[in-house]
């Protein structure tokens, strides 16, 4: 009996591929494997401590406070932090439910995450060996120490406000907390406000909060900006 055409076949293409893997003197043939092109290569990610102090104001200030410092969350500044750490905390959260929520990329993307780390390490201490106290000379010195000077009476602010700049800083700071549309999250329903608290009293509180709401002034806002917000939440 005959072997057939396709028994032919696949012996023929055996041969071929045994002797593409085996040198001419029968042993076996060294195949390189294939190296990945500089450009499939990732750099790796450089923080901007600027960018990333606007990031952590808008996503991480609520918990960690302003700076940082603590607040609901625990005193992260200071730390430097990796990347691929701080990385970590930021995609699968901590504590679970109650505690960090994990952010996705398309929130908090991995460049703000190199960011944020170098924000945070900006906080960092200098080594005791490297700060100098200067003493100041006698002349220097006061003959007699002045008086503390009175604290200033508390100026009104005006009511009017730019609510088109508002509604920037109200994105920018408020938002994550309580809504895009001011409909209340974490934080409290802001519609309607102006039937709850004037434009004097929305300031008063936007500078002074009661607890869990973070004090963002005088920094990240400016008195300029908070007369702006309180105007725009006013105004919903």
């Amino acid at each position: 009996m005959k072997p057939s055409r396709t028994f032919l076949t696949l012996g023929f293409l055996a041969t071929v591929f045994i002797g593409a893997v085996r040198t001419s003197d029968g042993a076996p043939r060294v195949v390189p494997s294939a190296s990945p092109s500089p450009a499939a290569v990732s750099a790796p990610l450089i923080g901007d401590a600027v960018s990333g102090k606007a990031t952590f104001t808008q996503y991480c200030s609520i918990c960690h406070g302003v700076a940082g410092a603590g607040f609901i969350g625990p005193h992260i500044a200071g730390i430097d932090w990796t990347v691929a750490g701080l990385h970590a905390i930021v995609r699968h959260g901590v504590g679970g439910y109650g505690g960090m929520p994990a952010f996705n990329a398309a929130v908090v993307t991995d460049k703000n995450i190199a960011d944020i780390s170098a924000f945070l390490a900006s906080f960092a201490s200098p080594s005791p060996a490297s700060i100098v106290v200067a003493a100041p000379s006698p002349s220097a010195l006061p003959e007699h120490p002045a008086a503390p000077a009175a604290p200033a009476p508390p100026t009104a602010s005006a009511p009017g406000g730019d609510v088109t700049h508002g509604r920037a800083v109200y994105s920018a700071n408020c938002a994550a907390c309580h809504g895009a549309k001011a409909e209340g999250g974490f934080g409290p329903v802001l519609r309607g406000e102006k039937s709850r608290k004037d434009t004097a009293a929305a300031i008063a509180w936007i500078k002074n909060p009661k607890l869990p709401m973070p004090k963002l002034y005088p920094d990240p806002l400016s008195e300029k900006d908070v007369e702006d917000v309180a105007a725009y939440i006013e105004s919903l």
